[in-house]
């Protein structure tokens, strides 16, 4: 097949659906499909992703009008020239692209829907997504939970096809972890170390975990450490919050400091020391009706790590998370229940190691890219067979 990507989310920038953006085109490429990307302008000061045979054709301009511009006028450019048979929108905010050139040359398009895209609390985009989401020949949702909000938004259940994303395994840092990391391991050398990697916004519920989880953790296992990796939202269309000053705020009144780490963006080594450090990844997300869980692709990393998790039972979590398997699942917004899951597991290392060897193994055969992609060329070529 030929397939034009329309991609506003794309590689340098770093998030979930760049990552799924760039490893959907190298995956279809890969399988001997003729995939070219059209995607937005490069950061100031970024370079080029390599593109391993996959062409990227970049916006002059930065913005989404200029994006969305540059995909239908170059969109149309390559279809006059090379027929494609679809174009791919790796999210809803490239779908107008998709819709747009779909209706002027008759090319389907197909879009990837994630959960927290489907349900933004605005009148006007709620009106604005409906065409987009079911003038759409294939719709790709990411979890179950994803696949229950397209249903209940009208979109027609032959026309979906669920294709949870896979997860990248990281290349082995170059140079040595920090000083100041290698010290915190150093410190924190046989104590029971919980990780958690992300975006700092609400959703997470790391607040509420340093509130109320660490505590009762604490109680039990007074030497627990709770490490936390990331930073807050920077050119996301639906995160605005800051809670960096919550957090610090709650350590301090919870009396913490000594215990509980925010350590911000880290470089790839570090990043490698903490998940080295650690033996349980938590998850603690909150159920917010207009802010979802898509899925949870920092789980399969951790997974491939060999750290098993502790998370809730909300969004499409429970697609990441083989229950009693790969980790334990607890109902979100119950910080007793999440403790107790921790502390049972922490106190019960032949079970948490054949969790996290079951995760690994779990992330390497389901969820590689190879996989994954070969789900989305066959649901692809199902639909050209269908007219």
């Amino acid at each position: 097949m030929k397939i034009l990507v329309c991609s506003w989310n794309y590689p340098p920038v770093v998030g979930g659906i760049e990552q799924v953006a760039q490893q959907t085109a190298l995956g279809l490429h890969r399988l001997g499909h003729e995939v070219t990307v059209l995607a937005a302008a490069l950061p100031e000061g970024a370079a080029e992703v390599p593109g391993d045979g996959v062409e990227v054709v970049r916006a002059a301009k930065k913005g989404i009008p200029r994006f969305l511009l540059h995909a239908v006028r170059e969109g149309a450019r390559r279809i006059k020239r090379e027929r494609p048979d679809w174009i791919f929108c790796t999210s809803l905010t490239s779908a107008p692209a998709g819709w747009i050139l779909s209706k002027r040359f008759g090319v389907p398009y197909a879009v990837i829907a994630y959960g927290s895209d489907l349900v933004l609390e605005s009148r006007v985009y709620q009106t604005a997504i409906r065409p987009l989401l079911r003038g759409a020949r294939r719709v790709f949702p990411i979890s179950r939970k994803t696949t229950e909000l397209l249903l209940g938004k009208g979109v027609k259940e032959e026309r979906v096809r669920l294709v949870c994303p896979g997860v990248v395994e990281a290349p082995a840092a170059e140079g040595e972890a920090s000083a100041k990391m290698k010290a915190l391991a150093a410190e924190a050398a046989g104590k029971p170390v919980l990780l958690s990697v992300g975006r700092l916004v609400k959703r997470k519920g790391v607040l509420e975990f340093i509130r109320g989880v660490m505590p009762r953790v604490r109680a039990a296992l007074p030497d627990a450490q709770y490490w936390v990796v990331g930073g807050e939202p920077g050119a996301s269309l639906i995160h605005r919050e800051r809670i960096g000053g919550a957090l610090e705020a709650a350590i301090r009144e919870t009396g913490q400091e000594a215990s509980v780490k925010l350590l911000g963006r880290l470089p790839d080594a570090d990043l490698e020391a903490a998940y080295a450090a650690s033996k349980l990844f938590v998850f603690p997300c909150l159920d917010i009706p207009h802010d979802i869980e898509g899925f949870g692709i920092v789980v399969l990393e951790a997974a491939l790590k060999r750290v098993p998790s502790v998370a809730t039972r909300c969004g499409g979590i429970p697609d990441a998370v083989e229950e009693g398997e790969t980790g334990v699942l607890v109902p979100p917004g119950d910080p007793e229940a999440m403790a107790d899951a921790i502390v049972s597991l922490l106190k019960d290392p032949g079970r948490l190691a054949r969790m996290g060897e079951a995760g690994e193994r779990r992330a390497r055969e389901v969820f590689n890219w190879g996989a994954v992609s070969a789900r989305y060329a066959a649901a692809l070529e199902e639909a050209l067979g269908e007219g």
